[in-house]
């Protein structure tokens, strides 16, 4: 990402800074992970996915 000025900057880290963030860290083989997303898949939208698929990857 590039910014041009120190309001553009200012602007995206103002942005960044007020989202909301999940950090998550797994060791799960390929096949664990595929099922996770699968699953986290099926959910309407896609904070519902993200939410499911947090809750099944920290389980």
């Amino acid at each position: 990402m590039r910014m041009d000025s120190y309001e553009e900057l200012k602007q995206n880290l103002e942005t960044l800074l007020s989202e909301k963030r999940e950090f998550f860290s797994s060791m799960k083989s390929k096949k664990e992970l595929g099922e996770i997303i699968e699953i986290a898949n099926r959910e309407p939208s896609y904070e519902k996915k993200a939410e499911k698929f947090l809750s099944l990857i920290r389980n």
